[in-house]
């Protein structure tokens, strides 16, 4: 297996974005606080950029998004901390934390796909749509789930080796013997 240390330039693009989930965890925690608890005390935050009639990311009222995120900060943030320290074993937690980010952003784009097909299958029946479906107007859209994801799709070539060493592939545990 080849050295898994990490340079200066990856150990900082990891603690940035950990830093991004950290922050958008809580903001996504607070707002999903606000929204279905404490309605009364205002409005909700957000941190993107305003696109249109958007944020990009849009950091929507979900409390349990906001502990996954912060999930996923914690353990990038503590990959960082690992590898400054020279302890190998940041390598687990960047894979870990890498694959949950994988996990999310492709549970993202399956929302997005639902609510694509949710909107425009009344045409299979030859029915009429209601409302139309936007990027910009979906909650799920344009999460934090999926451009912080997309931002670590980065890292594939460096957790390609783990990836195949966990496939059972490689041991031939996937093949059906006939024996004779």
């Amino acid at each position: 297996m080849k050295s898994m240390r990490m340079g200066i330039g990856e150990s900082i693009y990891i603690l940035v974005i950990s830093l991004l989930y950290l922050t958008y965890g809580v903001v996504q925690l607070y707002n999903g606080v606000i929204e279905w608890w404490l309605p009364w005390l205002g409005g909700t935050v957000q941190i993107g950029v305003p696109v249109l009639d958007t944020y990009v990311p849009n950091a929507f009222p979900d409390i349990f998004s906001g502990f996954v995120l912060l999930t996923v900060g914690a353990v990038l943030l503590r990959a960082a901390y690992l590898n400054h320290l020279g302890d190998e074993k940041y390598y687990g937690h960047l894979f870990v934390g890498w694959l949950l980010a994988m996990i999310l952003m492709i549970l993202n784009i399956l929302v997005i796909v639902a609510d694509i097909l949710d909107v425009y299958y009344p045409l299979v029946w030859g029915g009429e749509i209601e409302e139309g479906w936007s990027l910009a107007g979906d909650a799920w859209g344009i999460a934090p789930h999926l451009i912080l994801g997309l931002l670590l799709t980065v890292f594939y070539p460096e957790m390609r080796g783990i990836l195949g060493e966990l496939s059972p592939m490689k041991y031939g545990l996937n093949q059906n013997k006939v024996k004779e």
